[in-house]
């Protein structure tokens, strides 16, 4: 298996501008399933909220009608959360947090979704309509203080210091992730492992995750630990990949040591090796870009040469992920180039 030499990346490569695609394209593969997210819940949201929804019967909530102004991420996901007295519906969203500071945007763009959503309720003839339970993932390099911003914080204000005309707010929690040390990860172990490794994909620790891979050890079910094995570390593959680094076997075997013990090796070959191949990374990319493009090319009847020679010319699959969702959801080319940029 060949590996490149490790490139040790500067302060400035430490916060790649292109981090954003494959981080959102992690959290929304794990926090899409339905476990993680109840779990996620459980320990981290209001216990008030949990305690007045059930469960058991929470499912991923159609998202057509957010996302059409461009600025929401396609990490941003949306459950509905039945009430356990049968009277209703709880609308739970986990906004993903990793490029602003002070969450000053926040407040107009859960105003947007709570508006969206309420509006297509409306139009379907729902005569309750879903309560909000909005929960901001953030991912920046401090914790946050100080209040969370507010919509007032950005009308005119009276003579007496509060804001003129009668505002909306939009009440949220948020959950700092890096406050948290490993030892204050709560919940079962696929929700340890996706905080675990988003932690170190952001902390630009990342040739140190294998303390992150750890609970992964609690997992009985061989095939799934596996399986998430294998997704856990293609993602920390891309986090190298943008630092001009990879993940060698080293690394791989540093990691996975302590869960498959005397079978890593074994393991390392079988799961890997293809993974790694860089002549099969290149023709499945070039395989992908190329689907891409022939959708477009199909859903808006033409396809400028220009346009299709940039999908061509991207090089990393977690990207062309992200394309894809951008390509479903757009309503024309021009709103597709935006997410291109």
């Amino acid at each position: 298996m060949k590996s490149k030499p490790p490139h040790l990346p500067s302060k400035q490569e430490d916060t790649p501008k292109s981090r954003g695609n494959y981080v959102d394209v992690f959290v929304k593969r794990m926090f899409s399933r339905i476990l993680v997210f109840s779990d996620f819940l459980m320990y981290y949201a209001d216990p008030g909220f949990v305690a007045e929804i059930n469960l058991a019967k929470i499912e991923p909530a159609p998202t057509h009608y957010i996302g059409k102004t461009g600025d929401e991420r396609i990490a941003d996901l949306v459950f509905q959360c039945p009430l356990k007295d049968g009277k209703g519906t709880v609308m739970a969203v986990i906004v993903f947090e990793h490029q602003s500071g002070s969450l000053k945007k926040i407040p107009r763009k859960l105003l947007r979704y709570i508006s969206a959503i309420w509006d297509t309720e409306t139009k379907d003839g729902k005569k309750i309509l879903s309560a909000p339970y909005f929960i901001v993932l953030r991912t920046a390099r401090k914790p946050y203080r100080g209040q969370y911003p507010r919509m007032s914080d950005s009308l005119p204000k009276g003579r007496d210091g509060k804001p003129l005309g009668k505002t909306v707010e939009i009440e949220y929690d948020v959950v700092d992730l890096p406050a948290w040390d490993y030892n204050q990860l709560a919940g079962g172990a696929v929700l340890r492992l996706a905080l675990g490794i988003l932690k170190k994909m952001l902390e630009g620790r990342k040739d140190e995750f294998a303390e992150a891979i750890l609970p992964l050890r609690e997992i009985s079910d061989q095939e799934q630990k596996i399986e998430l094995s294998n997704e856990l570390l293609q993602f920390v593959d891309k986090a190298l990949r943008v630092h001009n680094r990879r993940v060698d076997e080293a690394m791989m075997k540093k990691a996975l040591k302590p869960v498959f013990q005397d079978e890593v090796d074994t393991m390392i070959k079988s799961i890997f090796e293809e993974k790694f191949d860089e002549g099969k990374i290149e023709g499945k990319i070039e395989g992908e870009a190329k689907m891409l493009a022939k959708y477009l090319n199909t859903r808006f009847k033409r396809l400028p040469k220009t346009l299709s020679n940039r999908l061509l010319a991207i090089n990393d699959t977690v990207v062309l992920e992200s394309l894809m969702e951008s390509a479903v959801k757009c309503e024309s080319l021009k709103e597709f180039e935006k997410a291109l940029r």
